[in-house]
């Protein structure tokens, strides 16, 4: 039997690191997504959520749940409450990714996680690929998203700079290049392993 292959999928704000992953998942890999973990994680997890309310406030709440506008908008503008929310979030989300990994009995895993450097959750996986974008594409792309363009730039300079992030990937896909060149970014990356 081969051996299973966990493939990271990471990159900033907008750079298109779902699509990706999910071209990946549309050639038969197992996706999981760090995002939507850490979402199960905020509104079911009962530990996590008092935590979270203990430093953010009663305030993000909406109907008895954790209102993740309102939750960014106070983690995207200060970096000592983000760092507090990370280090609540990411050892949960962490044990999860590798749980649900160890579960899956397909061949091919790809985790899709922004902060997979930031986590070191890159010396988990096999293969490394980040998704590069230009910050104009960013933008717009973020504001397409509904996202406002002071909040999307202020994203964009809390997180680890892409050539930074660049550095630890093993493939790189350019998201700024149409279509049919990211899904062939994909297809060389799918035939090599």
């Amino acid at each position: 039997m081969k051996k299973k292959i966990i493939i990271g999928i990471t990159g900033g704000l907008a750079t298109g690191k779902t699509t990706v992953a999910d071209m990946f998942a549309g050639r038969g890999a197992v996706k999981i997504d760090a995002d939507e973990i850490a979402h199960g994680l905020l509104k079911e997890d009962g530990e996590i959520r008092r935590k979270v309310i203990d430093i953010f406030g009663d305030d993000i709440l909406t109907d008895g749940g954790i209102d993740r506008r309102k939750l960014a908008g106070k983690v995207f503008f200060d970096r000592e409450k983000m760092d507090s929310l990370c280090r609540v979030l990411h050892p949960a989300i962490i044990r999860s990714v590798k749980e649900q990994a160890g579960r899956i009995p397909e061949r091919i895993v790809v985790v899709d996680a922004p902060l997979l450097v930031e986590t070191r959750l890159h010396d988990y996986v096999d293969i490394v690929v980040v998704v590069t974008a230009g910050e104009k594409t960013q933008l717009r792309r973020a504001t397409d998203r509904g996202i406002s363009e002071e909040e999307a730039g202020n994203i964009i300079d809390k997180q680890m700079p892409l050539p930074e992030k660049a550095k630890f990937a093993d493939y790189i896909i350019d998201s700024d290049m149409d279509m049919r060149a990211v899904k062939e970014g994909v297809d060389r990356i799918w035939k090599k392993i």
